[in-house]
C-alpha cells in the first residue's frame, strides 16, 4: 500500500501526539540528544565484512 504525503502526515502527526502526550518535553529532548550521540559514534568498520570480500574491495592484505 502506498502511502500519500498528506496521509504521512497525518499519521506522522498523530505519532507525534502520542509521544507528547506519554513523555515530558525534556525526556523527548533528552533520547533525541542521546539517539543522535550513539549513532555519531557509531564506527564504520570493515572488521565485520567477510575476508573475500574485503579482499575483492582491495580493503586488507589477506
Amino acid at each position: 500500500m502506498i502511502m500519500t504525503n498528506q496521509r504521512a502526515g497525518e499519521s506522522l502527526s498523530a505519532s507525534m501526539r502520542e509521544l507528547c502526550s506519554r513523555f515530558s518535553f525534556r525526556e523527548i529532548l533528552v533520547a533525541t540528544i542521546v539517539a543522535r550521540w550513539r549513532r555519531r559514534r557509531m564506527v564504520n568498520s570493515v572488521d565485520t565484512f567477510p575476508s573475500w570480500l574485503r579482499r575483492d574491495l582491495a580493503l586488507s592484505g589477506d
